[in-house]
């Protein structure tokens, strides 16, 4: 019989890309996503070249000491890695989700787990988008609050740094993973679409990618305008350089002409 006892699933975004191709002899390669098998101690492990690795049926720590073991394997490894959590039951009469928020599965097969991987996974990225952006556009407050009182205020060589922090926000952004598209996972499992779709309801996956795009289009917007106000304010220094040169050379002329 099946355990019925809730069982931990931990998701830790560890890098910008982690190398599976040199993991791969230690797993079974599902679309979109690389099965660890069963891990010392027990549970399942499950790894992305996107840089996420989720445990199922593990201690944190247990969790911990295999993104230890990763690290040769990482590419622009995380400060500090985002960590989400959840809780499934294996066993259930059908799968779906509980008014607690516990993922209910029929049963223990790859398929089922990898989509519950994949899913914490995203929703691990998104998290890690949401604070970068939001650390963004939190820099950009300040030449915007200049910018209200009617006056630029920040000199050239502080805006090009923003909007350069701008840029590389969106790009890294919209690279890592399509988080709202469906897995591919699904083309060889499609009785598991019903399950997909409980679990990007569960952890708001469209809804969350959504407002990362509008956060995009805003940082777009701004990177844009401080730019353009940029370029605008050295074509103005430029034209006064070149107005101060004639004015200097004029008055020299006069100057030559009226003193004898």
């Amino acid at each position: 019989m099946p355990d019925p006892s809730p069982l931990p699933v931990h998701a830790l975004l560890l890098a910008e890309r982690l190398d599976t191709r040199a993991l791969e002899r230690r797993g079974p390669v599902l679309p979109g996503a690389l099965s660890l098998g069963e891990l010392p101690g027990g549970g399942r492990g499950f790894a992305f070249r996107w840089g996420a690795l989720v445990t199922i049926g593990t201690t944190l720590e247990q969790t911990e000491a295999l993104a230890a073991q990763l690290r040769a394997h990482l590419h622009e490894a995380l400060d500090a890695p985002v960590h989400e959590t959840a809780e499934i039951i294996i066993g259930a009469a059908e799968d779906g989700a509980d008014e607690a928020g516990v993922i209910l599965l029929r049963d223990a097969t790859p398929a089922r787990l990898a989509l519950v991987a994949k899913a914490l996974a995203k929703s691990a990225v998104l998290t890690h988008q949401e604070a970068m952006l939001a650390r963004t556009l939190d820099r950009l407050e300040a030449p915007l609050e200049r910018l209200r009182r009617g006056r630029l205020g920040l000199p050239t060589r502080l805006i090009v740094p923003l909007i350069g922090e701008a840029i590389s926000a969106r790009a890294r952004a919209s690279a890592r993973v399509d988080t709202a598209a469906k897995p591919d996972l699904l083309w060889d499992h499609p009785e598991l679409a019903p399950l997909h779709a409980t679990l990007a309801a569960e952890w708001e996956l469209a809804e969350r990618t959504e407002a990362l795009a509008s956060k995009l289009e805003m940082v777009r917007e701004i990177s844009e305008t401080l730019l353009d106000l940029t370029e605008t304010r050295r074509s103005r220094l430029l034209e006064l350089a070149v107005v101060l040169l004639i004015a200097t050379e004029v008055a020299t002329t006069l100057y030559g002409l009226i003193v004898p």
